[in-house]
């Protein structure tokens, strides 16, 4: 990824939403120093019923006992921008820089935890100047994170079921082979928020010369088609497309 730098625009006043008056986290999250298995410290704020007030410091814990689970809400909302990723995450935390569509043409971005792969997202924006909107949050191959249950390594079983019916993939081979090319109306092309969820297949290293070769070019492919099934394709590459 070319100049990379670290993010540091001020937060103009106004821009992060009001604590919540019951049990509110306010994460102000620093960079991760010490503590490997921390992301920093933050500060909760509570008021109980008869309206008295206290801060605690706690340890935000880095998420290392399973795979996170990504919603296009909170910091990601479709109305989120990079002051309130940095705000949420620490500046240390967030870099500028390209990031690659899956077209492959490239736009200025947001790069959140650069530094791990298992958790590094990359946002590019609707509003690429002023960095607000998501256009795309698009994952690493080797990402921890999740999207209703969809993961690197998820098989064709597994998006039929998180999709609660069959899809349509695009034939494998030159740009876009493997794309879901439709989720048919089901939950997958639907997450909520505004939110739609892109992947691509990658055909198990045992498929056969002769199935990969029936499955390659441009053709649509049902995610029942036996040929299909039987090659063992699995998530390489996911993403979250914003409309």
């Amino acid at each position: 990824m070319a100049q990379r730098r670290p993010f540091a625009r001020p937060a103009a006043p106004g821009t992060r939403p009001a604590a919540a008056v019951v049990l509110a986290s306010a994460l102000l999250l620093a960079a991760c120093q010490g503590n490997p298995d921390s992301w920093g410290t933050g500060v909760v704020k509570q008021s109980d019923a008869f309206g008295d007030y206290s801060e605690t410091v706690v340890n935000i814990p880095r998420p290392t006992a399973g795979p996170r689970q990504f919603q296009c809400a909170g910091p990601f909302a479709p109305n989120t921008s990079a002051v309130n990723i940095a705000a949420d995450f620490g500046q240390a935390n967030v870099v500028t820089g390209n990031i690659i569509s899956p077209d492959g043409s490239t736009s200025p971005g947001l790069v959140l935890l650069p530094n791990d792969p298992a958790l590094s997202l990359e946002i590019a924006w609707k509003d690429a100047i002023d960095m607000v909107n998501p256009r795309r949050v698009a994952f690493t191959e080797s990402s921890a994170w999740s999207v209703n249950g969809i993961a690197i390594g998820s098989t064709l079983a597994d998006l039929e079921k998180a999709n609660g019916k069959p899809f349509r993939v695009q034939g494998f081979g030159g740009n876009g082979g493997g794309v879901v090319a439709d989720w048919r109306g089901g939950r997958l092309g639907n997450l909520g928020g505004g939110c739609t969820l892109g992947v691509q297949l990658a055909l198990s290293a045992t498929a056969s010369d002769q199935s990969t070769a029936r499955l390659s070019g441009p053709r649509s492919i049902a995610s029942s088609d036996a040929t299909l099934r039987a090659a063992a394709p699995t998530v390489g590459v996911f993403w979250v497309n914003y409309r």
